[in-house]
């Protein structure tokens, strides 16, 4: 066994960890900002310089709270339910590429023993499998969070999310297959590297996917205007009702963190992921870093995306988000399937 690479595996998880989690936090106090300047507010100002220090206080706020446990809940079931919810959303991250590959000082390839670097941590045949085969597993989490609290409010609220979750993952799923199509490969990298010469976005069944993707993708995380998990005027606050202090954190964090890693794959499924336009800096050491900043700056822009349309549309009912999920959006991916199996046999024809 190479334990140099043993190592660098766990020195990338624990920077990959390391980042994501600040991310988050962070993403809470933008995500305060913008809410703020949408509704003519300034929003957290007063715990640090600009309020930069309102994730650390907050972060103080959940570990210090007591942690009660109502008197009738499962006790294992209810403190399983987080800690599915919150280690899904971290395995996600295993396969999202965020760059190519960083090739090191002579120096330092001596030092270590290997001459390049992934910017990723597992690079699977099968990677867009992984992600979604991992994130389903999430909507257990929800449904033993209502089950287990023993509360009518926080099962009803764990039903409807399970029912919108699986419900919005069919069209979510049958989306990436026309991708998979267009690509000819299940590899990130390889759906990544496909759209060097042209994105997806800009072919007319990667365009029919992206609108149903970005749909789904708001459905699936929960957030406006999907969020009948949480109806406030219906469900009290939904399958969380009884969790609180830390318990209610590691929800709270799983969301923006599955908000952060669907920004990562909309961008490499359709937008080129890391690659640069008009191959610049192509063989450059640069390369690397540069297709890192670039791929950073298109993420920042969807998880924007989360924030504006939250403060910006209102709630749908629930006939309404399951008529658009069944009706429209499921018959929509089916057929561009057939719309992406025709244009990838043209493409071969004119090749040919």
């Amino acid at each position: 066994m190479d334990w140099n690479i043993v190592l660098l595996w766990l020195l990338k998880s624990a920077l990959f960890f390391l980042v994501f989690i600040t991310a988050c936090a962070y993403y809470t106090l933008a995500e305060r900002k913008v809410a703020g300047f949408i509704q003519d507010r300034k929003g957290p100002n007063r715990a640090g310089p600009l309020g930069l220090l309102q994730p650390l206080a907050d972060g103080i706020k959940f570990l210090t709270k007591e942690e009660i446990f109502p008197k009738s809940v499962n006790r294992v079931m209810y403190l399983i339910a987080p800690a599915i919810s919150m280690t899904c959303a971290i395995m996600a991250w295993a396969v999202v590429p965020l760059g190519g590959t960083v090739i090191l000082p002579e120096w330092l390839a001596r030092e270590v023993g290997f001459t390049s670097l992934d910017l990723q941590i597992a690079n699977p045949d099968t990677g867009i499998l992984f992600l979604f085969a991992i994130s389903s597993l999430s909507v257990y989490g929800i449904i033993l969070a209502g089950w287990s609290s023993n509360n009518k409010y926080s099962l009803i609220g764990g039903i409807r999310s399970t029912a919108q979750m699986i419900s919005y993952e069919l069209p979510l799923g049958l989306s990436v297959a026309s991708i998979v199509i267009l690509t000819g490969s299940l590899k990130l990298t390889d759906i990544n590297d496909a759209q060097i010469g042209l994105w997806n976005i800009f072919k007319l069944p990667g365009f029919i996917a992206f609108s149903v993707f970005v749909v789904a993708m708001f459905a699936e995380t929960n957030r406006l205007p999907f969020d009948l998990a949480e109806a406030e005027s219906e469900l009290v606050v939904g399958f969380h009702t009884e969790y609180g202090a830390f318990k209610f954190a590691l929800f709270f964090i799983a969301e923006y963190m599955n908000m952060i890693t669907m920004s990562c794959v909309v961008t490499i499924l359709f937008f080129g992921g890391y690659h640069l336009p008009f191959g610049w800096l192509s063989g450059s050491i640069w390369q690397a870093w540069a297709g890192l900043g670039f791929f950073t700056l298109k993420v920042l822009f969807f998880a924007f995306l989360f924030m504006w349309v939250r403060w910006t549309l209102p709630r749908f009912r629930y006939d309404q988000l399951m008529t658009i999920g069944w009706k429209k959006m499921i018959p929509w991916a089916v057929a561009n399937i057939l719309i992406a199996s025709v244009y990838v046999g043209l493409d071969g024809f004119w090749k040919w």
